[in-house]
């Protein structure tokens, strides 16, 4: 009878340890479908093929360093931020000054919500200012139906390229 209780034991928490291993996030280097829009994306922006990235050494964060050689051509964040009821996940391509150059949603998993991956309302992150918050919220128009994914962007993109600016300084002194 004991027996039973600890094969039952087991298997629930077989079954846990499988479900919550299945809702890790995906490292973008090793999902095919990520790791080919990424590389298309950087190599029509920087007009190469020959580049390698590399984990950006002493940040706490999914920053890359994209070179050509030993020539540093830009910058390049990997991550995901929360909408509604799940996250989306994302990437930013800077250039050797952290300017944006690109952002792109890779996905989208809430059912509305889903306009924030327009390329054309993602051009408004393209070159803007992130010195000021209050400046950078207000060139930012909101989308309607979308106000939760919207402002999570919003906030993720500033953070993120303020961590990146803040590094690269810090990386610079030592």
């Amino acid at each position: 009878m004991c027996f039973k209780c600890n094969i039952s034991k087991a298997t629930f928490f077989l079954t846990v340890v499988f479900l919550f291993s299945s809702f890790k996030f995906i490292n973008w280097e090793y999902d095919k479908k990520y790791n080919s829009i990424i590389n298309k994306s950087i190599t029509k922006i920087f007009s190469t093929q020959t580049y390698k990235i590399n984990e950006l050494k002493g940040i706490n964060a999914p920053f890359y360093i994209i070179k050509n050689k030993d020539i540093i051509l830009g910058y390049l964040v990997v991550a995901h931020a929360p909408s509604k009821f799940h996250r989306f996940d994302y990437y930013i391509i800077f250039d050797k000054k952290v300017d944006i150059l690109k952002i792109e949603i890779l996905k989208y998993r809430e059912n509305y919500g889903a306009e924030i991956c327009s390329k054309r309302w993602l051009k408004k992150f393209i070159n803007i200012s992130t010195n000021d918050y209050a400046e950078y919220n207000k060139k930012i128009d909101g989308i309607s139906g979308a106000t939760i994914s919207v402002n999570s962007l919003k906030k993720a993109v500033f953070n993120r390229t303020k961590i990146l600016k803040k590094s690269i300084i810090e990386i610079g002194k030592n």
